[in-house]
């Protein structure tokens, strides 16, 4: 089967290429290796007025077959100036919204933000999670050593009540032990 480029189809019917290949493309035509027969006479119906015969097969060397035309076109009618009520077509009628799209860019955007408040939200739970969190592990570590340390004061100071207590205790009996030695004050007679 031949095939005829699409290149030079479009220059000798004058044809855009772009136009011509986004035709084909939208009829479900690959034109990669070439238009072939029943390709070119689908563009020549639509493009031209007169769609120009196209060869199809060449069987043999040199042996052409002409698919042709044979059709006859009528004029189509005019429809200029006509006008037709779509409401006769109805039997109900619908709610609309006059401009939906913009309705929607709004939503999208509100959406959008209450998306961002819920996020930051959400950021500023979680710092405030993770900040009470470590407040609360800085408290529990100082009071595990303020326990501590209450106990070991407890203990020191008892030691060192006691210690007190034996001392002056004992400093008392020296003093004592002094004062044994001496003699009395006289007392004075009191008027």
């Amino acid at each position: 089967m031949t095939h005829t480029s699409l290149s030079a189809y479009c220059k000798a019917r004058n044809l855009p290429k772009a136009s011509v290949h986004k035709f084909l493309k939208a009829q479900c035509f690959n034109t990669t290796e070439g238009m072939t027969s029943e390709m070119i006479a689908a563009a020549d119906a639509y493009f031209l007025d007169d769609p120009q015969p196209s060869p199809t097969e060449d069987i043999t060397g040199g042996l052409s077959v002409v698919v042709g035309n044979h059709c006859t076109a009528i004029e189509p009618p005019s429809y200029q100036g006509l006008t037709v009520d779509l409401g006769q077509f109805r039997d109900s009628e619908s709610l609309v919204i006059s401009d939906p799209l913009a309705v929607a860019e709004q939503f999208l955007s509100a959406a959008d933000h209450l998306q961002s408040a819920l996020a930051a939200d959400i950021a500023a739970r979680e710092a405030r999670l993770q900040q009470t969190r470590q407040a609360q592990r800085q408290i529990e570590a100082k009071a595990q050593q303020l326990a501590l340390e209450q106990r070991l004061y407890r203990l020191q100071t008892a030691q060192l009540d006691q210690a007190q207590t034996e001392e002056t205790q004992a400093l008392a009996a020296h003093l004592e032990a002094l004062q044994a030695l001496g003699k009395p004050a006289a007392t004075s007679p009191q008027p």
